[in-house]
């Protein structure tokens, strides 16, 4: 592992392995690098790959500031801008989705290759005339509002439930060690990005996307729909929906082989 400092003195954990075409993974919300930790090894056999810590998250510093999408956009260039990669293969999920729609918005695709979306919406919110955020179409402003009450009063009170509609399918004893993995979160990054989140709408940055992209949902996601995937699809040029059966919001986890797959195949592009 290393450590990169970004140019308002932040100190990003990464780690970069193998060699050929480049593929950078983007983890979400409350999680880390340690989430790509099967691509890394079967995929740095074939390409260069680098998996990094966001700002407040796993071994990366926890500031109070630069806690926004725009600054994660400005440290994933400052990254690859410190590490010299070029035409490279962006794979995020769920925040790290939102984190490429912002990178998009203030980079442009100059230095990427393909891109790929997992499991995530454009617009969090949903309001009268958008049903395709968060919840299947079902949470709204006022609901976010309560989200960061419950956060603020006690980060757990929210996370616990949160883990629950997520990954349904788990028994509670097999949700203790998720459980214990969401208390290392810092509670005030965490309603931070929430709010960064919530605040955010990348509708109009889509038709931006004009790499190759891959567009990945689980079919049995309760966080986003097919519907929301397919209407991505249609505002990127050069898209493709990929349906991982079976699977969750957590798909990353439930079928890391077919991940490695796809992001192997749009990689080769």
């Amino acid at each position: 592992m290393a450590s990169f400092k970004t140019s308002d003195g932040i100190n990003l954990n990464y780690e970069i392995n193998g060699e050929g075409k480049t593929i950078v993974f983007i983890h979400g919300w409350t999680a880390d690098k340690t989430s790509f930790d099967y691509q890394m090894n079967k995929l740095s056999k074939d390409f260069k790959v680098l998996t990094y810590d966001l700002r407040g998250h796993g071994n990366s510093d926890r500031p109070d500031q630069g806690l926004t999408m725009n600054r994660f956009a400005v440290d994933l260039e400052e990254l690859m801008e410190f590490l010299d990669l070029k035409d490279v293969s962006l794979v995020g999920w769920s925040m790290g989705a939102s984190i490429i729609f912002e990178y998009i918005k203030t980079y442009g695709v100059s230095r990427l290759a393909s891109v790929s979306i997992v499991d995530m919406t454009p617009k969090l919110l949903n309001d009268d005339e958008w049903k395709l955020g968060l919840y299947h179409g079902q949470f709204t402003t006022e609901d976010t509002f309560k989200a960061l009450t419950d956060m603020s009063n006690s980060w757990m009170s929210f996370a616990k439930p949160f883990v629950k509609i997520a990954v349904p399918y788990l028994k509670d004893e097999e949700l203790e060690s998720i459980h214990k993995a969401m208390n290392t979160n810092t509670p005030h990054v965490m309603y931070s990005m929430w709010i960064a989140m919530s605040a955010n709408d990348y509708r109009d940055v889509l038709e931006d996307i004009t790499v190759p992209t891959y567009i990945i949902y689980g079919d049995k996601s309760t966080l986003y729909s097919k519907d929301t995937a397919y209407y991505m699809h249609s505002k990127i040029p050069n898209s493709k929906v990929i349906p991982f059966e079976n699977c969750t919001h957590f798909l990353v986890i439930e079928n890391p082989e077919k991940l490695s797959n796809v992001v192997a195949e749009i990689a080769s592009l």
